[in-house]
């Protein structure tokens, strides 16, 4: 892509802030950037709004813009940047508000806060059932786990096992309660 003098006479005009040589490269450009944008990406927005960004940043920093550039090489270099950028923006940005969309939010009756209790409930005492199933080593190693935060290697110590041994009966005893309850 080789600059053109017409392109040259632009950019440097455009660095003093003539107003109608950033109108006439945006009108050169325009639809050729557009077209290139949209091999990136299918959102006709996102493409719009990318090269809308490269002129506006060309306005903004024209002074500090460089002499001697390659008008075109460099609209289409920064144009694939914003598009990609913007594109990767959307889609976090979509994935974070189906996230947010699928919640819904509902003021509980009185009878629903009723039953969610009595299930709370029955799922408690279900599981004391099932923690008097255990032998008291499991009980302890789950309460040291669970209860005291402690890590493998301290519950090991305690129960005077090795931490392999550690880890697998508690994995053991929590595949039990998921079983029962």
């Amino acid at each position: 892509m080789e600059n053109t003098t017409s392109d040259i006479l632009l950019w440097q005009q455009i660095k003093k802030g003539d107003i109608s040589a950033f109108e006439k490269l945006y009108d050169s450009y325009a639809d050729v950037l557009l077209t290139f944008a949209l091999q990136y990406t299918n959102e006709t927005s996102i493409a719009k709004d990318a090269i809308h960004d490269v002129f506006l940043d060309i306005y903004k920093y024209r002074s500090g813009l460089a002499e001697s550039v390659n008008v075109k090489s460099y609209l289409f270099k920064i144009t694939q940047r914003n598009v990609l950028k913007k594109h990767k923006s959307a889609q976090k940005t979509f994935s974070l508000s189906t996230d947010y969309d699928s919640v819904i939010l509902k003021e509980l009756s009185f009878e629903d806060t009723l039953i969610e209790e009595e299930n709370h409930q029955a799922l408690n005492s279900r599981l004391a059932f099932a923690m008097e199933e255990l032998t008291d080593k499991q009980r302890k190693a789950l309460f040291y786990r669970f209860n005291e935060d402690k890590p493998y290697e301290e519950i090991a110590s305690i129960l005077g096992i090795s931490i392999e041994s550690c880890r697998t009966l508690i994995y053991r005893c929590l595949k039990e309660l998921r079983k029962k309850l």
